[in-house]
């Protein structure tokens, strides 16, 4: 006993105010509550047991004097309760922001009127002892250093089945009877308690051991009375409550409390709750990770101002749905901001909870899917818009054509399309570079901006063509737009350090008045701007005449399938002759049709044709054989001469090219020498690499090139260098005005005597094509071209008339030997 005095002794400063407010007076019940709810209840009164009062709202029991705090006592029926009795409550509140627990009730039963006041005070200091002898909560006092209770001892003994002597002999003292794996439990309580303010109570469950071996869970609740100066706790007060639960079923719920608790912790997922008034109750962890909202930030207050503005409206209508009808759920993408102040995408699923008692509220689980909206984005912009002008394409045209149908015939009104193809963009393209032409087309997408309407749509359809859906305008109004393009497009313009002059081909259809279907629609701009482009900078209107041409054009299409299929057509040949002396040199391979239906089709119809639906590989593949054919039949006759023939831009890019010839020289066994291959100026200019590497490949087996149509390029001087060429074909349009009859006579004899001097320093040959008289003829010898071609010496003939020719001037060629 000695011990016992030294701790009573120890703590004599001990203020037990507060237990003694509490346990000095008789009561009927004990309750711990939170700010809203009975967290805890121990009674002896049978009227009031603890599962009636637990869970309760603390409103529904306090008088409004005791919750205004006015009062700190009051007699109160509990009628909500289903008690009609009364009883004296007294209300004991904790310091605020300490612990779970606010404020400690306890209650009292008054005696009833007409029962006998004068009582013996010993009979109820006796019902209170047996009260506070058999009560499953009781109050200790702990002494740190000595690990003893210096109060409660005897209460702690007798829930133990052990006597005081026997507790105040275990080793550890309190703490010998407490479940192996709570001690982590308690010394975390410990730790919280260290660092707590005083009057701070700390709450704690864990299993204790009873003398029979059996465990059992109790519920303490501490705080630190007394410290060393260094702050460390020399004596804990608090109080024991026995809890009547399965301590395995309650080990294995905290295990799967845990386990959720995790999952919830650290999902990818968040998790938010709100109650029927709209306020936040609960976040998890993760919405603070992926939001940057705390608890602070969102716990009792609206979502409001968690949602992004422009989605609140709808937002507002969905959270307020969910909530007033049980059982309803909902998910939605929505937009929130991110707290500093970043746009967010979620997706979310809403679920009404508020009849669960477990939960009472809507959970929200949420993640957000802002790179999958910005890859969706990304993936619809490329599916719709052009990357470089940032307009609407042809897919999304096409839709937005069809919309603009819709609605003008449903209001009775026009609707015009508008083709526009922009001039000279290629040799803008290839004379100043590819970054210069795509500044140009963004340039001119800026002003066709300005041209239209908010209604209007203004799509690129590729390369340089655009296209604009004007609705409820008429005829005249889409050519007041149309007109407005071509004046600035025939203006110069500013892109970067040049500035220059495009122009445009434009074609118009009309709904109704041209077609009601959009695929016509387009067609019929198409066709109209086709026509327009045979004049350049003009607008034109679809005719029904182009239909007409687009029928033949079709048709065309068609019979020379077949032609090239059966080898229909044939070669006329045009010689080219040495000016100086007069002798044929060469002679020029000249592709003719003659269709049994239609007559003579010249080249310059199908020609063109082959080269848009892709036969022209085929028609130059058939030319090639012609050719070779030819050559072995006039070799067999004793003539031997080169032919030159045509390979057009899209024939260079044929990756099959060079081994067909290879392979057509090798199967008639004539040398590659006999032949040469012409190209425009503008078919090598269009893919320089390329167009080298072809060339040097024909060249290895002896064939010889030609650049035909030779001046009308505007960047082929820099690169001419580069080419493997032969000869130079002067272009017969500088040729034709050499005339003195034409003003700028004088401006092409000066472009013809620098060609030709270009050659002579690369050592080439030049041809002039197209002399047609006596002055043309003249003017070219005197300036030293070398060939000429054209009627003045012949005009093209079928093979069998030139071999005649060709076997004369053999003769006259041996005869003069002979000589």
């Amino acid at each position: 006993m000695g011990l016992r005095v030294a701790l009573e002794q120890r703590i004599k400063p001990l203020d037990k105010q507060l237990i003694n407010s509490i346990l000095d007076d008789d009561y009927a019940a004990l309750l711990l509550c939170n700010k809203r709810y009975v967290i805890k209840a121990v009674s002896i009164d049978s009227d009031i047991t603890p599962n009636l009062l637990l869970g309760e709202e603390v409103a529904n029991i306090l008088p409004n004097s005791i919750i205004d705090g006015t009062e700190k006592r009051a007699i109160v029926k509990l009628p909500k309760l289903g008690v009609d009795r009364e009883f004296l409550l007294s209300a004991h509140k904790l310091k605020q922001g300490e612990s779970f627990v606010d404020q400690v009730l306890t209650l009292q039963v008054l005696p009833k009127r007409n029962v006998d006041a004068s009582i013996p005070k010993d009979s109820v200091r006796d019902y209170k002892e047996t009260i506070l002898k058999n009560a499953p909560i009781f109050i200790y006092v702990l002494d740190y250093q000595e690990k003893i209770f210096t109060d409660g001892l005897a209460n702690y003994a007798k829930l133990l089945g052990y006597t005081e002597e026997e507790v105040l002999d275990m080793p550890d003292g309190v703490y010998s009877f407490i479940h192996p794996e709570d001690i982590a439990v308690v010394e975390e309580q410990e730790q919280a308690l260290r660092h707590s303010d005083d009057r701070t109570v700390v709450p704690v469950e864990f299993r204790l051991q009873h003398k029979n071996g059996d465990w059992f869970w109790i519920q303490v609740h501490s705080t630190i009375y007394s410290r060393t100066a260094d702050g460390e706790p020399l004596i804990e007060i608090g109080s024991i409550h026995k809890m009547d639960k399965d301590h395995e079923a309650e080990l294995a719920l905290q295990q799967k409390d845990k386990y959720y608790r995790t999952l919830v912790e650290n999902s990818y997922d968040c998790i938010l709750m709100y109650d029927k008034n709209g306020l936040v109750t609960y976040i998890s962890p993760s919405v603070t990770r992926a939001t940057g909202y705390s608890e602070e930030d969102l716990l009792g207050k609206t979502l409001e101002g968690f949602i992004y503005e422009d989605d609140r409206e709808d937002a507002s209508v969905n959270l307020r749905y969910v909530a007033e009808n049980p059982g309803s759920s909902s998910v939605v993408e929505r937009r929130i901001r991110h707290k500093n102040g970043d746009i967010l995408w979620i997706e979310s699923r809403l679920a009404n909870h508020l009849d669960d008692p477990d939960i009472q509220g809507v959970t929200i689980n949420f993640h957000v899917i802002t790179g999958r909206k910005e890859a969706e984005n990304e993936i619809h912009r490329l599916a719709n818009f052009d990357t470089l002008t940032g307009l609407a394409n042809r897919h999304l045209l096409q839709s937005c054509l069809l919309r603009d149908l819709e609605s003008c015939e449903a209001k009775n009104v026009s609707l015009a399309f508008v083709y526009i193809d922009l001039d000279r963009f290629k040799q803008i393209n290839d004379t100043l570079g590819h970054s210069t032409g795509d500044q140009l087309l963004i340039a001119v997408t800026e002003f066709m901006k300005k041209c239209i309407r908010n209604g209007d749509t203004l799509a690129r359809m590729g390369g340089d063509e655009f296209a604009i859906v004007l609705p409820n305008v008429d005829a005249e109004e889409a050519l007041a737009v149309a007109e407005r393009l071509l004046r600035y497009l025939k203006s110069p313009i500013k892109v970067g350090s040049h500035r220059v002059q495009s122009g445009a081909s434009i074609g118009i259809s009309m709904y109704p008045d041209h077609s009601d279907n959009a695929e016509d629609l387009f067609r019929y701009a198409d066709m109209a701007m086709y026509s327009a482009k045979s004049e350049r900078n003009q607008v034109q209107f679809y005719k029904r005449k182009f239909s007409q041409q687009e029928n033949k054009r079709r048709s065309i299409e068609k019979k020379l399938k077949v032609a090239i299929a059966e080898r229909h057509l044939h070669l006329f040949y045009q010689p080219r002759v040495d000016i100086n002396t007069g002798k044929i040199s060469s002679v020029e391979a000249l592709c003719r049709w003659d269709d049994a239906e239609s007559g003579s089709i010249p080249p310059n119809i199908f020609i063109p044709i082959a080269e848009e639906t892709g036969l022209i590989h085929e028609l130059s593949q058939l030319v090639m054989e012609m050719v070779c054919q030819q050559l072995v039949d006039w070799h067999n006759t004793g003539v031997d001469i080169t032919i030159a023939f045509n390979l057009s831009a899209k024939d260079l890019k044929y990756f099959d090219l060079v081994h067909n010839l290879r392979d057509t020289i090798n199967r008639y066994g004539i040398s590659g020498k006999m032949l040469e291959v012409e190209i425009t100026e503008s078919a090598a200019m269009t893919d320089v690499i390329n167009t080298v590497k072809v060339l040097k490949q024909l060249k290895e087996f002896g064939v010889k090139i030609s650049i035909d149509d030779f001046g009308k390029g505007y960047s082929s001087l820099a690169y001419l260098s580069q080419l493997p060429v032969d000869n130079l074909k002067i272009d017969k349009y500088f040729i034709s005005r050499l005339s003195p009859n034409f003003k700028d006579h004088m401006v092409n004899l000066n472009i013809i005597r620098t060609i030709i001097s270009l050659a002579q320093s690369l050592n080439l040959s030049t041809v002039a094509e197209g002399i047609e008289t006596p002055n043309q003829y003249n003017t070219l010898k005197s300036l030293g071209c070398h060939m000429g071609q054209g009627i003045f010496f012949y005009h093209p003939m079928p093979a069998n008339q030139l071999s005649k020719l060709l076997q004369r001037e053999a003769r006259l060629a041996r005869n003069t030997i002979n000589q």
